[in-house]
């Protein structure tokens, strides 16, 4: 390659970098970080104004950020968030050209936002808490210390309000802890003590259970032995009115039969006299009656004896006088005397026995020409026994004698079963 070929090159080759290394030398870069006291970085922003513009707003990142700020230009950089004081930095990039070509040192700074209080007086806050410009003397980008020096004693003097308040808030949130912890013991203690009784009233409320269940299971018992013995009870009176109703029905055949043999006996002694020869009764004769006896008379002993007072003795004569009247003879020729027909009264009797699950009651209906009589025995399981007639109340002595006769006076008994 030739020499002049060479140089045409390299003349090429720095015109094309010229641009760029004069875009570089012609920003300002800064790299800032933001902390929250007793907070975090949710919802901060960083409000870049340029010569008194909105030029953008950064809400990322502000942990650590960088700027590029264009010389010869006035930035004003607003770090906010709601509830906090606001902080503002001034920066003046205007500079020599001469330092401008040779380039800045990146300058680094943090800003730290403090809670806003209302009884604090943040008017400070307004203007910048520190402005940034070229020093000369340094040949760079520093704090300007005569305005820094300016707003010391304010910033200082807020900065110490803004202490004491986060001292009271931090002794108030202490407070404010040991009461919580204090409550938060009341109530573990509360909830121990209501676990204690409630655990307590469980016990109780199973051995209540228990003893219901138990005391369930013996009037179960109880109740089951009831109903075995009204059962035995029932079972008992049902055979005792089987056999009175086995004995009722002999003592009934017993007496058709007498009936039916009386009657047999009364047709038969009929027959009999129907088939005898009528006697007539022959009649007597009169006998002679015969003649009255004489009437005796006394008669005198002999020769009175002579006495003291000269007085005759007269000896009784005892003799019987036959009766005039003549015994009549017994007329031995037999009568035949009709039988007379008795009309008995038609009496029809109905026996019922009704098993319930407490009681027993036999109906006793009694139906004598026409005229119906009912009769009730009710015996309970617990032992008591009751009579009714006709829906009253009764004597059992009354019950008895009413069915004890008119099962002697041959009623019929019937059942609902015949």
């Amino acid at each position: 390659m030739s020499a002049s070929r060479f140089l045409k090159t390299a003349v090429i080759t720095a015109l094309m970098f010229l641009p760029g290394l004069m875009l570089a030398q012609g920003r300002f870069t800064v790299n800032g970080r933001v902390k929250v006291d007793g907070g975090d970085l949710a919802g901060a922003r960083a409000v870049v104004y340029k010569d008194g513009v909105k030029e953008r707003t950064i809400t990322t990142g502000l942990s650590k950020f960088t700027l590029k700020l264009q010389l010869n230009a006035s930035y004003i950089v607003s770090f906010e968030k709601d509830g906090f004081v606001a902080k503002k930095l001034s920066f003046d990039t205007h500079a020599p050209a001469e330092a401008a070509a040779k380039g800045f040192t990146p300058f680094d700074f943090a800003v730290s936002l403090f809670k806003q209080y209302d009884d604090i007086n943040m008017v400070v806050f307004n203007q910048p808490v520190g402005m940034i410009r070229y020093d000369a003397t340094a040949g760079d980008f520093d704090y300007d210390t005569d305005y820094t020096k300016s707003i010391h004693s304010q910033l200082q003097e807020a900065a110490q309000r803004v202490e004491r308040k986060q001292k009271e808030e931090q002794q108030a949130a202490a407070s404010e802890e040991k009461r919580k912890a204090e409550e938060a013991k009341s109530q573990s203690k509360a909830k121990a003590e209501a676990e204690k009784q409630a655990a307590a009233q469980a016990a109780a409320d199973a051995r209540a259970k228990a003893d219901t269940e138990k005391a369930a299971a013996a009037q179960a018992a109880s109740d089951a032995k009831a109903r075995s013995e009204a059962d035995r009870q029932t079972s008992a009176q049902a055979a005792a009115y089987a056999k009175r109703q086995a004995d009722v029905d002999r003592s009934a055949k017993e007496q058709m039969a007498k009936q039916e043999a009386a009657q047999s006996a009364a047709e038969k002694q009929q027959a009999n006299q129907a088939k005898a020869p009528e006697q007539t009764p022959q009649p007597q004769r009169a006998k002679p009656v015969p003649p009255a006896p004489q009437p005796s008379r006394p008669t005198l002993a002999s020769a009175p004896k002579q006495g003291t007072e000269n007085r005759r003795t007269v000896e009784p004569v005892l003799a019987e006088e036959a009766s005039r009247v003549r015994p009549a003879k017994p007329n031995e020729a037999a009568e035949n005397r009709p039988i007379p027909e008795v009309a008995e009264p038609v009496v029809t009797r109905t026996e019922d026995l009704v098993v319930e699950a407490g009681k027993v009651t036999t109906v006793v209906r009694i139906e004598t020409d026409g005229r119906v009589a009912e009769y009730r025995r009710v015996f309970h399981k617990w032992g008591g026994t009751f009579y009714f007639k006709d829906g009253k109340a009764c004597s059992g002595a009354e019950y008895d004698s009413a069915v004890r006769t008119e099962q002697l006076a041959g009623a019929t008994p019937r059942g609902k079963l015949d």
